[in-house]
């Protein structure tokens, strides 16, 4: 598989793992944090923790990310322990991290840097009630509670916004995609947004219904006869490895053009959405939302 598409996966497989979640326990000691605890010098191993802990003001504190940790552009900027499923252990350890924030997916890796003498907290980003306690949950432990009211108003504001622009009706069938290489102009490994992640959370709060084909995989392949089968009304396709690119957008519209007798092609109801954030549980997901509401507009 191609690396920015690996990169893709992985940021959105196991970053925003809902259902894989829910038979994680979380590890003893992560219960909400207390606010004894040191938080001087901070670690995140997960694009979204970052993109909070930056965003409620403690990035002059953060020493070190994964390589997957994009934003905001200061984050690149602090030393890269590696990736995801794959840090450097002895890198963590020589950068003398107070605490060390990483998802309840990390468990196996939570649990060998707690034997190795460092403070870790798994903190889930998985639904957008998880990411309201998110903010909740950094905040006391690292003490920037005004910070955190103010994303979780945001947050909170951006929901009501999109329930109170429903005006009923049928709901469009939508296809949520993400992880294809664009640049080819073929539809090969396409990867539907399935049922229990966050973004389907978000495609069903606009009033949108997800025709991702089954209930076990958050992220099924689909292929060329499937996604005819499935005909939707509307097709959503995220590019998250690029911003904005007028002429990648046309051939990405034109391989999901070529497909005989597709509904969402015919009509015009196709939707290439660009951008890192677009995958990425955490503050920016009042974006996302903005993004796929404005898809969803055109119901037909």
């Amino acid at each position: 598989m191609r690396v920015f598409i690996a990169i893709s996966i992985v940021v959105i497989a196991f970053v925003g793992s809902f259902a894989l979640r829910r038979w994680i326990d979380t590890p003893p000691g992560d219960a909400p944090p207390q606010p004894t605890q040191l938080c001087e010098r901070i670690l995140c191993l997960s694009p979204g923790l970052t993109e909070t802990v930056f965003a409620l003001g403690l990035g002059a504190r953060v020493v070190g990310v994964t390589r997957y940790c994009l934003y905001p552009p200061e984050a690149q900027q602090r030393a890269s322990v590696g990736g995801f499923l794959d840090p450097n252990y002895e890198a963590i350890v020589a950068l003398r991290p107070d605490v060390v924030f990483v998802t309840p997916y990390q468990r196996e890796l939570a649990d060998d840097l707690r034997r190795l003498g460092v403070a870790v907290h798994a903190i889930a980003q998985d639904s957008l009630d998880d990411i309201r306690e998110s903010y909740q949950n950094i905040a006391a432990l690292c003490g920037c509670h005004d910070e955190a009211d103010t994303l979780t108003d945001a947050l909170n504001a951006a929901v009501a916004h999109a329930r109170n622009a429903q005006t009923g009706g049928p709901r469009p069938r939508v296809l949520m995609t993400t992880g294809r290489d664009v640049r080819s102009g073929a539809l090969d490994e396409v990867y539907a947004v399935g049922r229990g992640t966050f973004l389907d959370e978000l495609l069903t709060l606009l009033g949108g219904e997800n025709i991702a084909p089954g209930n076990l995989l958050e992220y099924p392949s689909l292929s060329a006869e499937g996604i005819l089968r499935l005909d939707p009304d509307i097709i959503v396709e995220l590019v998250a490895d690029s911003e904005y690119d007028r002429e990648l957008e046309d051939k990405a519209l034109a391989a999901w053009q070529a497909l005989p007798n597709l509904r969402a092609a015919r009509e015009g109801r196709i939707h290439i959405l660009f951008g890192n954030y677009l995958t990425v549980p955490g503050p920016r997901v009042t974006l996302t939302l903005e993004a796929l509401a404005g898809c969803l507009k055109d119901r037909g």
